[in-house]
């Protein structure tokens, strides 16, 4: 075998083995990886505030805006509806179906982080609707500050955020925060 053969020989091995380093090991890992961030995006304590920067907007009018904000919170995976009242600066979601893969208590976590970041990135936004067949929340702009002591835009950096984040480990104040968010 001359050199030149060997050369492609060589080099042959080399492509098959990356080839296959990359669609054993490289591939599945970056689609466990994409698989691992999906669901992380359905909890508020592992939620990505950069995946919703994008939709900060001065006013609650811009329906697309609204909408693409909400497909990006936790139970964006429910089928809903919008309403927007323009007049009274509120939004309505209502729900098709209830929600059957988390707790009643996960399904509220959701919808105070959501309610949360649409106030928080929503600058006009004042009243916010969640209805489900069985159940409607609502809450305000006032109501969530009261919550979390200060201007809503203010947390909207991405240290506030985490700290937000954390307390949502601590059961007392996200007991206290939905009773105070939702008149509970």
């Amino acid at each position: 075998m001359n050199r030149r053969n060997k050369a492609i020989l060589f080099f042959l091995v080399i492509g098959v083995v990356l080839y296959g380093v990359i669609q054993g090991v490289v591939i599945p890992a970056n689609e466990e990886k994409a698989v691992r961030y999906q669901l992380d995006q359905q909890k508020p304590m592992t939620h990505d505030l950069k995946s919703i920067l994008p939709y900060k907007s001065k006013y609650m009018g811009d329906a697309s805006n609204v909408i693409n904000l909400f497909f990006h919170l936790p139970l964006n995976h429910l089928n809903r509806t919008y309403q927007l009242d323009s007049e009274q600066f509120k939004v309505e979601i209502k729900y098709q179906t209830e929600e059957r893969e988390k707790s009643q208590e996960e399904v509220k976590q959701a919808l105070l982080y959501n309610a949360l970041a649409a106030f928080a990135l929503i600058d006009n936004l004042q009243t916010l609707e969640f209805q489900f067949p069985s159940v409607t929340y609502q809450t305000s702009r006032e109501q969530m500050e009261q919550v979390f002591g200060k201007p809503l835009a203010d947390l909207l950096t991405e240290q506030q955020w985490k700290e937000i984040q954390e307390k949502w480990n601590d059961a007392r104040f996200l007991k206290d925060s939905m009773g105070q968010a939702f008149g509970e």
